[in-house]
């Protein structure tokens, strides 16, 4: 009888993408022993977009493909993109769910997005349809997360304390980013005067 398949699912808006987001893939798959990892980048990452600027899709999720294209263990996917509008984590594992139906899920967090998991649509959703596994970040850890993740697996992240914020910030400032985002997204980045204003 066929195993179920233990699928990760990583989603954010990586805007840009980064060393910590394929580090904590990576780390999570060998400690949980995944077959494969879902990365679905944000269609419209709504609590972001309120208060700021979001980096056109299409280039988030060209630079995205761009951080993983040398992993075999994930994949990069525009189901968000394909579902459209507000991107909504219970509609995307919803979604995905009905694709992989013999897959067992588990949901990866950051420390920092697993904070805020109560201020998202329809959080007992997403408990209901996936293993919540929290990554634990620098400089997070001393707050508190959520009674609802009372449940979920905790993970010891990797020390690095980057953030596309602060990447951002640097690309504004043009200050150097080489040791935290892989030369060809900082070639794409700059191919296309991203992160300019």
């Amino acid at each position: 009888m066929q195993k179920n398949i233990k699928l990760g699912v990583f989603g954010g808006s990586f805007d840009p993408p980064h060393n910590a987001h394929l580090e904590l893939v990576r780390s999570v798959v060998v400690e949980l022993d995944l077959d494969h990892v879902l990365v679905t980048v944000a269609n419209d990452p709504w609590q972001k977009s309120a208060s700021r600027k979001i980096t056109d899709g299409t280039h988030r999720l060209e630079m995205t493909r761009l951080l993983f294209r040398d992993y075999s263990d994930a994949t990069v996917t525009d189901i968000e993109f394909e579902l459209g509008g507000e991107s909504n984590t219970a509609a995307t594992l919803r979604a995905l769910r009905s694709m992989y139906q013999s897959a067992e899920f588990f949901l990866l967090l950051g420390y920092d997005s697993a904070i805020g998991i109560e201020t998202w649509r329809d959080p007992d959703s997403i408990l209901a349809q996936s293993k919540v596994v929290v990554v634990e970040r620098p400089g997070f850890t001393n707050m508190k997360l959520p009674s609802i993740l009372s449940s979920a697996i905790h993970l010891q992240g990797i020390n690095l304390d980057i953030s596309s914020e602060s990447i951002r910030s640097r690309l504004e400032n043009e200050e150097n980013i080489s040791c935290v985002i892989p030369d060809d997204i900082r070639n794409y980045i700059a191919e296309h005067g991203l992160y300019r204003e």
